[in-house]
């Protein structure tokens, strides 16, 4: 998969995870009595930050780290170091408490863009060795 290409769907995938989630606070929030309002900002810098956390993958594509438990962990790191900063820079959260469920949301999304990802990459797969398998059959 072409490097730009991973970028748009990390991208992708993040700002959606975080739009699912964040929905899901509100949704909750709002059930429980509680208003929830962000600011006029707040879709920018969602679609912000789901670019800047995808660009850690765009850099670990070229570094030679062999074991991938590392290469995960610098990822985490990473990506995780972004959200506290954006989540500061944004105001996404005051408070020892908030960043903890920045923290928590922050974990679901990270697993979230795995899973979506993975699954794009095995459904492309499909589809290149079926390609592949009917271009054979032909000859």
């Amino acid at each position: 998969m072409s490097k730009i290409k991973m970028v748009f769907l990390q991208t992708s995938f993040i700002s959606l995870g975080i739009f699912f989630a964040v929905g899901i606070a509100q949704a909750i929030s709002h059930f429980a009595g509680n208003p929830y309002n962000t600011d006029w900002y707040f879709l920018l810098s969602v679609i912000f930050a789901g670019f800047l956390c995808s660009l850690p993958s765009f850099i670990l594509c070229f570094e030679k780290i062999k074991p991938f438990f590392v290469r995960i962990i610098i990822h985490f790191t990473m990506v995780l170091a972004s959200v506290s900063l954006l989540g500061w820079l944004f105001k996404w959260y005051t408070g020892l408490v908030g960043y903890l469920f920045i923290v928590l949301i922050f974990i679901f999304v990270y697993a979230f863009v795995w899973i979506m990802t993975k699954w794009f990459y095995v459904k492309e797969d499909k589809e290149i060795n079926n390609a592949l398998n009917s271009i054979r059959d032909e000859e």
